[in-house]
């Protein structure tokens, strides 16, 4: 594979920079295109002017990429299946991960939120990311607005033995925080389901 070596020349290339004052983090050189850097490169030393360029310009590519935080990059609609739903099913989707639990849906959109999810509760997000798997160890199931089979959500789940539901794509609109439901990975549903009293 090529890309392990371009990551580590990439890398290199961020600490230079770091070095010299240009970039606050090693890992920044990835808001810069290749262009860019070679322009860059031939400037030596480097000037206060393109010092400045440079940072404003990373500056605007981390904001962006931020706001891009926890959003499918694609109309999760488009990758919808169409299904008939049964007696009590909420939601229909993919399965990602097969089992059956049920428990309190706790809507959880982004990771200021994390710290609401307790020991017990099902996952309902929009989507995943690796930032989010030390939620995996708490939740008794996980359903995803987005996502299929190989998507971050479902392989985690996999891995920690918990019924996943992928693409359900309206979950975190539809249920309702607190919400008794049932997860059943292996059909892809989520259904109605009873508190225990």
């Amino acid at each position: 594979m090529v890309q392990p070596p371009i990551r580590r020349a990439a890398l290199e290339l961020g600490n230079r920079l770091v070095e010299a004052g240009v970039l606050d983090d090693v890992e920044e050189v990835f808001h810069l295109r290749l262009d860019e850097l070679e322009a860059f490169a031939e400037i030596r030393p480097p000037k206060e002017a393109a010092i400045a360029e440079v940072r404003s310009l990373v500056a605007r590519r981390k904001r962006k990429r931020q706001s891009f935080a926890n959003k499918p990059m694609i109309d999760p609609r488009l990758l919808a299946l169409s299904s008939t739903r049964g007696d009590g099913v909420l939601l229909s989707g993919t399965s990602g991960s097969p089992g059956v639990a049920q428990g309190p849906a706790k809507i959880v959109h982004d990771v200021s939120e994390f710290g609401n999810l307790r020991a017990g509760d099902i996952l309902v997000a929009p989507v995943t990311n690796p930032a989010w798997t030390p939620l995996f160890q708490r939740a008794v199931a996980v359903v995803v607005d987005t996502g299929g089979s190989a998507s971050h959500a479902a392989i985690v789940a996999r891995e920690y033995g918990i019924p996943a539901v992928m693409g359900t794509i309206t979950g975190t609109k539809d249920l309702e925080d607190g919400q008794w439901i049932q997860v059943d990975g292996s059909r892809g549903f989520v259904l109605r389901a009873e508190e225990p009293k």
